[in-house]
């Protein structure tokens, strides 16, 4: 059980970190979290990009404090957002990054804007292309 102080606490981060001093109280049991930091994998590809969501997660104040520390926030990443995220993106040049991958057969290169899209655009072109070399 949580104490007053430590109520308060989490109220007063909440509050810095852009949410409504009423959430601490009013919180919904499950949420949707949106990614306003891109999540990269070991290899330093693009796992989940800017804007992704994460639905059905706890919506208790502490759940969602923990998440705001990693950029995961219950609201779509803007222009008017304030987390730290947010302000150091250039909103008027941002052009998503875009992950490479290439044909290992002929050296076609694709591009798409996640892993999952490279390799969903190889699949497809070795399917429509290399079916007979294989």
């Amino acid at each position: 059980m949580v104490g007053i102080t430590e109520r308060n606490k989490q109220k007063l981060e909440l509050a810095n970190s852009g949410f409504s001093l009423r959430y601490i109280d009013e919180w919904q049991p499950k949420t949707t979290l949106y990614r306003h930091k891109a999540s990269y994998n070991i290899q330093n590809e693009l796992v989940r990009d800017v804007g992704t969501s994460i639905v059905g997660v706890p919506g208790n104040p502490d759940y969602v404090l923990r998440k705001a520390r990693i950029g995961l926030f219950p609201w779509k990443p803007n222009e008017s957002c304030e987390c730290k995220w947010c302000q150091e993106t250039d909103w008027e040049e941002k052009e998503p990054e875009m992950v490479q991958g290439f044909c290992d057969v002929c050296g076609l290169e694709v591009e798409a804007r996640n892993s999952a899209g490279v390799s969903s655009k190889l699949t497809f072109h070795k399917r429509a292309n290399h079916t007979e070399e294989v």
